[in-house]
């Protein structure tokens, strides 16, 4: 519980500077709802990074997950603005969130997730069962 706490925090940390940068740099025009869609979108990515069971690498974890949750962001960039580099580019960006949530939550926290492999496991080359 306290992981999914701790990755929640960071995930709405990277919607504040997620939305901070996005209408500061004029890619989305400020609006309460644009600025709670954005905080929302950090906050659910970092629900799903903590609360994830996939038997990866806590990188690849964060990596996919990002991905996975802010596919939706993606999505909604891409029906607001129109086909273009922007809901592109922001598919892969949500990749390094994902990975940065992770980081914090995982190396910098040390609230490793249970069904995480072990380092004995990346040795022997299998994963460990939970």
């Amino acid at each position: 519980m306290k992981r999914i706490f701790v990755a929640i925090v960071f995930g709405l940390l990277a919607g504040v500077f997620c939305a901070s940068v996005s209408f500061y740099a004029g890619i989305l025009k400020y609006s309460v709802v644009a600025l709670v869609w954005v905080l929302l979108n950090r906050a659910v990515m970092g629900f799903a990074i903590g609360a994830s069971g996939l038997r990866l690498h806590w990188a690849w974890n964060g990596i996919v997950m990002g991905i996975a949750v802010g596919s939706i962001f993606s999505y909604f960039l891409f029906m607001n603005g129109g086909a273009g580099p922007l809901p592109v580019m922001n598919f892969f960006v949500n990749g390094l969130f994902g990975l940065a949530i992770e980081f914090f939550t995982t190396v910098v926290f040390k609230q490793r997730s249970a069904w995480a492999p072990t380092r004995t496991a990346h040795v022997l080359g299998r994963v460990a069962s939970a």
